[in-house]
């Protein structure tokens, strides 16, 4: 994840504007405009700043994995490209991440809320599969999940020739009540 995505998530996360970022921060809006827009890197102690002011703050966790909000934004990338299999097959590697994760690490992978893709069938996909992956380990979910997107009519997840409506068997609960059809085989590709 870049710095610009981090710093721009963190300040969207909590409602606050590059203007009001800037007065709680004393930085001009124009250096904050220039850092999440990925022109300028700050030093590790503005970004702290930043990132405190915004009711966030830099943490290390001991994983390599994706994080929910990293998947948001690839797949929103893959939407906005125009290549919808490589969206589902970004939403699918961050299925397996969660899998292959402690049940601490997944809380970490997921606290932080994810941004819109842009397509509010993966919106609601990735909090399906945030309650799925976190409840399998009995592990609490973020906030973020309950305010999740919640299609009107139910949708198959369907960018794979693999999850097609007839190939549909038991669709786990945290994605049927948000609307999202995809089997519990496709969730075990790990």
């Amino acid at each position: 994840m870049t710095i610009a995505t981090l710093s721009r998530a963190a300040r969207r996360a909590r409602g606050v504007s590059q203007t009001q970022l800037a007065a709680l921060t004393g930085l001009p809006a124009s250096n904050i405009s220039f850092i999440e827009s990925g022109r300028r890197v700050p030093r590790v102690d503005t970004l702290e700043s930043l990132l405190r002011r915004s009711g966030s703050r830099l943490t290390i966790s001991p994983t390599l994995r994706t994080t929910a909000l990293e998947a948001s934004t690839e797949i929103r990338r893959w939407l906005v490209a125009g290549d919808r299999p490589q969206a589902f097959r970004t939403w699918l590697a961050f299925n397996d991440d969660l899998a292959a994760e402690t049940p601490t690490n997944r809380v970490v992978l997921t606290a932080y809320p994810p941004e819109p893709t842009g397509d509010a069938l993966y919106d609601a996909a990735l909090a399906g599969l945030t309650e799925y992956r976190l409840g399998e380990v009995g592990a609490p979910l973020p906030p973020w999940v309950d305010s999740a997107t919640q299609l009107d009519e139910p949708r198959v997840l369907s960018d794979s020739r693999y999850v097609t409506a007839s190939s549909l068997g038991t669709i786990p609960d945290e994605f049927a009540r948000r609307g999202v059809l995809i089997d519990a085989e496709s969730l075990r590709s790990v």
